[in-house]
């Protein structure tokens, strides 16, 4: 799932301020891997540059805030419904991120990600295999095997109650070390 998209989605809660944002997208999503955020703060340069956020005026300590437009909102509204792609890690942190948030998005969302995995009739196996058809088999094995695994998830998915934006201030930085007494 692109930062882009997972920046708009969350400012369809309203106006926040961008280490706010990757806070909410990391906890959110659950994301397997760290999310910098410079790469946040230089995300939100690109989509006010193509006119997806605005500036929204600031914190009472200063920070900037970012709203969608209603270009935004819309390109938000489509990546809450609308997959392109049948990707396991893709698939996990968008659905989460949209039962996280309030709206009617989730069951859409939800129901076209069972269109891209349910099984396609007619395709093509046709494709060189010098192992004589081991290597073929084991991939189509492993696609059965994603494929139930995916459709298996969207069916269990658990009732979540969405939240809003946190007003919490996020600490920044490392955690403070824990102190070490010397024996006594």
């Amino acid at each position: 799932m692109t930062l882009r998209h997972s920046l708009l989605a969350v400012l369809t809660l309203g106006p926040a301020y961008g280490y706010q944002l990757h806070a909410e997208v990391v906890e959110r999503t659950r994301r397997d891997a760290p999310l910098n955020v410079g790469q946040v703060y230089s995300t939100l340069d690109r989509l006010r540059r193509d006119g997806l956020i605005e500036d929204a005026g600031n914190t009472p300590d200063n920070l900037p805030l970012y709203a969608l437009t209603d270009a935004g909102a819309i390109e938000a509204r489509m990546h809450l419904t609308e997959p392109d792609l049948a990707d396991w890690h893709e698939m996990v942190e968008r659905v989460l991120l949209a039962l996280s948030l309030p709206g009617d998005h989730v069951e859409v969302l939800v129901r076209n990600y069972r269109r891209l995995w349910a099984p396609r009739r007619g395709a093509s196996d046709e494709v060189a295999d010098p192992t004589g058809g081991a290597a073929q088999a084991a991939a189509q094995h492993a696609a059965r095997l994603l494929q139930a695994s995916a459709l298996a998830w969207l069916d269990s998915l658990p009732e979540v109650e969405p939240w809003g934006l946190r007003t919490d201030r996020r600490r920044r930085g490392r955690r403070a070390a824990e102190a070490v007494h010397p024996p006594a």
